[in-house]
């Protein structure tokens, strides 16, 4: 009732009494930070960036409105995909969906390492071990690491056709990350790496012949400019959820708690939501037209055997937390 009175009062006064009020501390003033949020895709209705405005929404109820976020699409801002961290870093923006992360986090690139990581459970683990060498490879850039999400395995999608292992020779698909791009090279094809929003129009004049994604990323979205899906299974993409560190400590505690409760649990929620909507999509691609073929296992043990070797390789060249990384992961994994 108190508090009604209080509302009641002040509607009826003058806004420079208002003011000096709240200057005088009899009527408390609360404090509003709006930061600027930025994801790399540029597509609202997919599962990642419904769960970015469930993060959004949700924080802005569990603070009372005190910390709100504008979220900008993929390709609405001058910010490339691959400068995402950086943007960050620069306070440009204060938070993202960084899923264009290696560039500049270059251990991150151990969880993209083609046919390494073969299921959800092993991403877990996987994801588990890695945490920490990111958080500290972001930090060392003045970025806090809020959370991560997997996308599905990343499958190749192609205007040609692509049916079995033998046919990635000659095609050119684009691709997340280098490590996508090794496996290309190693069986014969060529890779090109362009923000998503980039894509569409990429397939439809010729520029790229496919692209590797999952069925609930993008695959669905370019579904009327490809004619097959094969299911192979490569690796998983991940994406961080990142803040500038001096626009995070610049908040209460008690707000901090809650944005890093809400990533927590959000996150789990774009995962699960993605994994259900992965078979979904890509049945109702193949009662569309698209030619989807299951990958077979003897395909997958050629990858395989063929990549393993470049896992080392990769880490040699990336630096001690990698190779040290790639050890704990493997271990984990029996592989």
């Amino acid at each position: 009732m108190a508090a009604t009175v209080v509302r009641a009062i002040i509607g009826g006064l003058p806004a420079f009494l208002v003011a000096v009020a709240m200057a005088c501390g009899s009527v408390p003033a609360r404090a509003e930070t709006t930061w600027e949020a930025y994801t790399y895709n540029p597509v609202a209705t997919v599962a990642a960036v419904r769960g970015m405005d469930r993060i959004i929404d949700e924080t802005e109820r569990a603070t009372d409105g005190a910390l709100k976020m504008k979220l900008h699409l993929g390709g609405s801002l001058q910010i490339n995909a691959t400068n995402i961290t950086q943007a960050v870093a620069d306070n440009i923006i204060q938070f993202a969906d960084d899923g264009f992360f290696t560039g500049n986090i270059p251990v991150g690139g151990v969880m993209r390492l083609p046919m390494l990581i073969r299921t959800e459970e092993e991403y877990g683990k996987a994801a588990k071990i890695v945490a920490g060498f990111m958080a500290k490879a972001y930090a060392k850039k003045g970025i806090v690491l809020l959370g991560d999400y997997t996308y599905p395995l990343q499958v190749p999608f192609s205007r040609k056709k692509l049916t079995s292992l033998a046919e990635f020779k000659g095609q050119k698909l684009r691709v997340t990350s280098p490590e996508q791009g090794e496996f290309l090279r190693r069986f014969g094809g060529s890779s090109v790496t362009m923000q998503p929003s980039e894509v569409p129009s990429s397939l439809d004049r010729g520029v790229i012949d496919g692209a590797f994604t999952a069925s609930s990323g993008a695959g669905y979205v370019w579904r009327d400019l490809v004619k097959y899906n094969y299911r192979f299974g490569l690796n998983f993409v991940n994406a961080m959820i990142i803040a500038n560190k001096e626009a995070f400590d610049a908040l209460p505690p008690d707000t901090q708690a809650k944005l890093r409760r809400i990533v927590a649990e959000v996150t789990p929620w774009t995962m699960a939501t993605m994994q259900k909507e992965e078979a979904e999509l890509t049945d109702k691609m193949a009662a569309g037209g698209v030619i989807v073929t299951q990958a077979k296992p003897e395909d997958l043990a050629e990858a395989q055997a063929k990549m393993e070797p470049y896992w080392n390789e990769w880490a040699k060249a990336h630096g001690p937390d990698a190779v040290e990384a790639l050890k704990q992961i493997r271990a984990a994994l029996g592989r």
